[in-house]
């Protein structure tokens, strides 16, 4: 399969690059930052056609990652421009499978100016939007996005990735994060090596698979020491706790991505 992947120097997309090389398939790079005549502005139209001629399948990565450091117009231009011309060329030159690389953060927790406590845990796929930052609004334009190209007829798999870390990362992270900052993301994050799995599963055909799919990637696992329900006691106390967790277990119910993709968490901070 020849898979076109934005932002292909970012994080995410060099890991979900690497393993379509190793799992045989034909990567395009799509990336403003590729060195020399490769480099691919998302934010032009006919750059990103040309650059998408002849593939079979997208995993759209590109996209300011985080708020912090830009103008929301800025954010909100680059991160809705770089999807719709992604889809909309996409769709033009025939490809008809679409990975869309969301966020936990649409949910609006994450980065609200104010605190926002979640309704309930585990979150799932249902938990509501209450988001009021542009960043989350850029997802939900994303995700919206991809609504529309499916009901044109693209398999489109909107993935939320919950803060994307490698092991080492949430190693350093256990005493640099206060615990009450952790509350915003339930002190949860995803492996970047699971996070680009889940992209590869979900270029996959599966049977009686929905047009759209917005599917929650998280670990199942915290990335602090301390036990959850100690930590929700404490800092959520407002959140209702509708199955039990407990000890190190994650805050995200990610069984919707076990049933639609085949996929689930692997990797684990705690074991070296």
């Amino acid at each position: 399969m020849r898979v076109w992947v934005s932002g292909s120097q970012g994080t995410l997309g060099r890991e979900v690059c690497r393993q379509l090389s190793e799992a045989g398939h034909d990567v395009v790079e799509a990336d403003l930052r590729t060195p020399g005549a490769a480099a691919v502005d998302l934010l032009d139209r006919a750059a990103v056609a040309r650059s998408l001629a002849g593939a079979d399948a997208i995993v759209h990565c590109a996209g300011i990652p985080s708020p912090e450091g830009i103008a929301p117009a800025d954010l909100v231009h680059v991160n809705t421009m770089s999807t719709f011309n992604a889809l909309e060329e996409g769709w033009r030159s025939g490809v008809r499978t679409v990975v869309l690389a969301s966020s936990g953060s649409i949910y609006g927790t994450a980065w609200s100016p104010d605190p926002i406590a979640q309704p309930y845990v585990p979150v799932d796929e249902e938990s509501p939007l209450q988001y009021v930052d542009p960043y989350a609004l850029t997802k939900d334009f994303l995700e919206r996005m991809g609504q529309m190209y499916a009901r044109r007829g693209m398999t489109v798999t909107a993935l939320r990735f919950h803060w994307i870390l490698t092991r080492a990362e949430v190693r350093e992270l256990v005493d640099a994060v206060p615990e009450d900052e952790g509350a915003r993301n339930l002190w949860g994050y995803v492996d970047l090596e699971d996070a680009a799995r889940a992209c590869l599963l979900a270029l996959q055909p599966g049977e009686g698979r929905e047009r759209y799919e917005a599917l929650l990637i998280a670990s199942d696992e915290t990335r602090v020491p301390r036990p959850i329900d100690e930590l929700l006691a404490e800092h959520c106390p407002d959140t209702e706790v509708r199955f039990p967790v407990t000890g190190a277990t994650g805050a995200f119910d990610c069984s919707r991505a076990r049933r639609v993709i085949g996929w689930a968490p692997r990797s684990r901070w705690r074991v070296a």
